[in-house]
């Protein structure tokens, strides 16, 4: 039984007498859930210090028997003393501090421009009312009439940002600027164009990152029985296709090889690469679609150059999935990273230092475009598309892709756990899209106003011959490996070679050249002994001459099935027959 009481004390009077008195203050005792006797201070009045004690006794009883709200006690706590928590299990899970500090960083926004303080504050709608300020325009910004030149604290006093986002935003943006230290100087278009990003509000990705972190929290706090439910879970994704602010771009096979070709030869040196280092390091960018990160911590102990499978391994705490990966090598990539690597360091960082702990990748490959008269950035249908240097992982998928490497390989080689993010990275342009509508078969049996050669007629000739020519069943394999036989041949496109082997390691383990391929030629792959099978038609008028299917290439998918789908033309990577 719960009881109520008044606590004694002693008090010494000036003459030195002691007395014993009670305290104003009722106090009530009872037997908590585990057990144990506890004291709390009630009220002066004695009444409602023993309604107090049963109440408490009461929820006890009901603790004791599991009848009680467990999160009861969270929900007084400050939100700000969860977030603390929260912050120790991500970086106990293992996350990057990186992470870490941005998914902090992003809560904490949330929870200071909603005004929300304890869990029974928060509320869904004025979530989304403020994540829906975020992306409002602002007003224009006024600059100073007469002023024609800014420095860099008055370009951010202007923006209300640091100096150091200033700096960032317009080395990012390649706005124009003189100077150097206290004599830089920024001129007025640069900080219009400033202003006029300034004033666009938050991109919808950017507030997508806000949801996904504030949810994530919630959902922890429900997990561990700190919330009944989540809050925020009513809170949705935008679409990000609506309004891309930094689109990326692929490169062209020719821009790679202009790419490469340039910065084998350059004497600049970027944050101790030389040009030589840079080749290397966008090569190995390429031909494995790793990420930044990923390459600064790779070293020459991680890469097995060994001829008969060549492979580099990541380590998971370098993996953006936390999980290693071993990801095999082009033949051609291998022979240029065996002479580089020899004699360096086992342990040391290939490509260590300061560029992508500082994130300054992008600013490094625009030097050596520019250098090579490459665009940076292009125009897109819908907006801006940047050759940054992620643009690389945007390429490899892209090449993966066109080369009829199917969605499920190359999300294993890209290291996604969803299908969609690699169908994201790889790009289709018009001409991907031609190919593929090209190999429509003919709907209409009327012959075209006009006439027309044999591929506009609707007759059934006119269709049979079409259907023979793309399944290469009508001769003309024949008829080329005669061409082959007589010694003249006329290269075909760069994607014709694919599965062709030039400039790496002779091996037969590597040889990728099918069979009945002509002495004497080296331009035209012979694909009169590849399988068929049924009647898939060519992709044409695109870069893309084999099926998606990869039908008719031999052997792709058998044993060394992620290997074989890494061999890239030899013109991609073949800079000069010298291999450093």
């Amino acid at each position: 039984m719960a009881s109520v009481f008044k606590q004694t004390y002693t008090k010494t009077l000036p003459d030195g007498s002691r007395i014993t008195r009670q305290t104003k203050k009722w106090y009530a005792e009872y037997i908590d859930a585990q057990g144990l006797r506890q004291r709390v201070p009630g009220y002066t009045d004695r009444a409602a210090t023993e309604q107090l004690a049963a109440r408490l006794e009461r929820e006890a009883a009901r603790t004791a028997e599991g009848l009680t709200d467990p999160t009861k006690p969270h929900r007084v706590r400050p939100l700000a003393d969860h977030l603390t928590d929260f912050a120790a299990v991500l970086e106990a899970k293992g996350d990057t501090p990186q992470h870490v500090r941005e998914t902090v960083s992003r809560v904490r926004a949330v929870l200071d421009g909603c005004g929300f303080v304890r869990l029974d504050d928060v509320d869904a709608g004025k979530a989304a009312a403020w994540l829906h300020d975020l992306r409002r325009e602002s007003g224009p910004i006024r600059l100073p009439v007469a002023q024609q030149t800014f420095t860099p604290a008055e370009t951010a006093a202007l923006l209300n940002i640091s100096g150091a986002a200033v700096r960032a935003a317009v080395k990012l943006q390649g706005l124009e600027a003189t100077g150097q230290g206290k004599a830089r100087r920024f001129p007025r278009a640069t900080v219009e164009a400033l202003c006029d990003r300034m004033r666009r509000g938050t991109g919808p990705q950017t507030v997508n990152h806000y949801v996904r972190s504030i949810r994530g929290f919630f959902r922890w706090m429900v997990k561990a029985k700190r919330a009944t439910s989540n809050p925020l879970d009513t809170l949705s994704l935008l679409n990000t296709q609506t309004d891309v602010r930094r689109g990326r771009r692929e490169l062209t096979a020719d821009e790679l090889r202009e790419l490469l070709d340039a910065t084998l030869t350059s004497l600049r040196t970027f944050r101790g690469l030389t040009g030589e280092d840079r080749f290397h390091l966008y090569l190995t960018a390429a031909s494995t679609g790793f990420r930044a990160r990923a390459l600064a911590h790779l070293t020459p102990g991680d890469f097995d150059l060994d001829p008969t499978g060549p492979t580099v391994t990541l380590a998971a705490r370098y993996n953006k999935s936390r999980k290693p990966k071993i990801q095999p090598l082009p033949a051609d990539t291998a022979a240029h990273l065996r002479h580089y690597l020899a004699g360096k360091p086992v342990s040391l960082p290939v490509w260590g230092g300061t560029w992508a702990a500082d994130k300054r990748g992008a600013e490094m490959i625009r030097g050596d475009l520019e250098a090579v008269g490459i665009p940076y950035a292009v125009e897109g249908p819908d907006g801006p598309e940047y050759a940054d240097f992620h643009a690389l992982r945007h390429t490899f998928l892209t090449m993966l892709g066109r080369y009829g490497v199917d969605l499920r390989t190359a999300q294993d080689l890209a290291g996604h756990s969803k299908p969609e993010l690699t169908a994201r990275y790889s790009h289709r342009r018009l001409h991907d899209l031609a190919g593929a509508v090209d190999k429509l078969p003919a709907l209409s049996s009327a012959r075209p106003n006009g006439g027309g050669d044999e591929g506009d007629r609707g007759d059934e000739v006119g269709r049979e011959k079409i259907t023979l020519r793309a399944t290469g069943t009508d001769g003309t394999a024949e008829k080329l490996g005669g061409q082959l036989g007589g010694g003249s041949c006329k290269p075909l496109p760069f994607a014709a070679r694919l599965f062709t082997n030039e400039g790496s390691d002779p091996s037969p383990q590597k040889t990728t050249q099918p069979a009945g391929f002509a002495a004497g030629c080296n331009e035209i792959p012979q694909l009169a002994s590849a399988r068929t099978t049924g009647l898939e038609p060519a992709t044409t008028g695109s870069t893309v001459r084999y099926s998606n299917q990869l039908s008719y290439v031999p052997n792709v998918f058998e044993s060394q099935h992620l290997r074989c789908v890494l061999r890239y033309p030899a013109t991609v990577f073949d800079t000069s027959s010298d291999t450093r």
